[in-house]
């Protein structure tokens, strides 16, 4: 059978994996043959015994908090991490998406700059935000981000419950996802100027002005009010097990709901967050490493959806001003480019989890949640993207050799026992470990398919 490129290695797909070749037409998968050398083509990529999964999708990246990253840098930054798409979050700095003009003007950005693909969030005004459902779904966005907690009163505000139970609902009527960042806004803020007052300004109390009933009490009432509104609710970089029994419970009674939790609250614990300051900053924080065990058991018993990178590409100039207050420190932090490397060390390599479980955590489950319907999975007929991973050599993380603008990770000489050997978008190479990104913009934005 003659296509146009085909590619060889490992091959992961949901059913087996296989030493074996892919064909690839027009940037789809054509076939995938267990026999290599049954398909022609003037250009055959062989990566030997390397791994080639599915092109992995991060839905939780944010290119805009800080200005400084964009569209252009967070997804070479991708590219180079092993993510084929990702869905940017629309709390963008100065202006959110929350209008069909601002949406159509970052599509117009993503056009022009990305080197992956990317799809979009959109959000809702802090009033009467039910009213622009209807323009940012017509404009393609796969869902809403609301929180329950205010970062920011224009940014990033919190949303009402009426406007929240409004939301759901229109958001039902589409078909589209409503997602949350669930935080109690009344207790943590009374813990936070508690604290403040106090002095008790050390690392440890960003931790401790946000326990875990901060998280689950919002958990709560977002799964209740979605199963009234009939509404498909997603909770993001869930931090704490007692959340995931609260929305697993749910789930068995027939609310639509998914959850993902971060990189992050699986390879940290409120021992870093003392050890690395602001560097481990995060919302919510980072746990107790008895609680960071429960959270690990619901992963790998199937509790939790997907994982995420919740990547905040902040400067050493927005971490260390909390040096020595860490309530002024930024919250967040960089992933794209380390996520994968991290979590192959941590599932397929420390914890035994299966190439396909890896591959459906990472690829398969957000494609299938999100309704993008031309990724997630190696099998005929879906885009050829694909993240190639050697899985021999090590190497250090070095925080100030970033494509993203971010210079600052708790992750900063950390030795990784695997690497990205390619990115390929669509059939087209847009990293490779000898050569790095192909900064040509071959990335598209992609709409859920209904």
């Amino acid at each position: 059978m003659m296509v146009e490129k085909v590619v060889r290695g490992y091959i992961v797909t949901p059913e087996e994996n296989f030493l074996g070749e892919i064909g690839i037409t027009n940037g789809k998968i054509v076939e995938v043959s267990k026999i290599q050398g049954h398909l022609d083509a003037e250009t055959v990529d062989d990566f030997g015994q390397d791994y080639i999964f599915p092109g992995f999708i991060d839905t939780h990246v944010h290119c805009y908090s800080n200005p400084n990253e964009g569209i252009h840098r967070a997804s070479m930054a991708a590219a180079k991490g092993g993510i084929t798409l990702f869905i940017d979050m629309p709390y963008d700095l100065p202006t959110p998406v929350t209008n069909k003009d601002i949406l159509k003007e970052k599509i117009d950005t993503i056009s022009k700059e990305a080197v992956i693909d990317v799809a979009l969030w959109g959000t809702v005004p802090k009033e009467n935000g039910a009213a622009v459902v209807d323009e940012l779904a017509d404009g393609g966005v796969v869902g809403f981000k609301l929180s329950t907690f205010e970062t920011d009163p224009y940014r990033f505000p919190r949303i009402s419950d009426a406007d929240i139970l409004e939301t759901m609902r229109k958001a039902a009527d589409r078909d589209l996802i409503v997602a949350f960042h669930a935080e109690n806004d009344e207790l943590l803020t009374r813990y936070i100027e508690d604290a403040k007052r106090e002095n008790r300004v050390e690392s440890i109390y960003h931790n401790l002005t946000r326990p875990p009933v901060t998280e689950t009490t919002a958990v709560i009432k977002l799964l209740d009010m979605a199963s009234w509104a009939h509404a498909k609710l997603h909770i993001v970089h869930v931090s704490h097990a007692k959340s995931l029994e609260y929305i697993n419970w749910f789930k068995a009674q027939g609310t639509n709901v998914t959850a993902e939790t971060c990189y992050n609250y699986l390879l940290l614990t409120t021992e870093d967050l003392k050890k690395f300051g602001p560097k481990a900053k995060i919302n919510p924080p980072l746990r107790e490493p008895n609680e960071l065990k429960e959270l690990e058991e619901q992963l790998l018993s199937g509790g939790i959806d997907f994982i995420t990178s919740d990547h905040a590409p902040w400067q050493k100039k927005d971490k260390s001003i909390g040096d020595d207050n860490i309530f002024k420190a930024k919250s967040g932090s960089p992933g794209l480019e380390i996520m994968i490397p991290l979590l192959f060390d941590y599932l397929i390599g420390e914890k035994k989890v299966t190439l396909s479980k890896f591959a459906e955590l990472l690829a398969l489950a957000p494609a299938q949640r999100f309704n993008l319907n031309n990724k997630g999975s190696i099998e005929q007929g879906k885009d050829a993207d694909f993240t190639v991973i050697h899985n021999r050599g090590s190497w250090q993380i070095d925080e100030n050799e970033f494509i993203s603008i971010s210079d600052v990770s708790p992750f900063h000489e950390h030795t990784v026992n695997n690497r990205i050997e390619a990115t390929i978008v669509r059939g087209e190479m847009v990293y490779t470990h000898d050569h790095g990104v192909v900064e040509n913009n071959r990335g598209q934005f992609v709409k859920p398919n209904y």
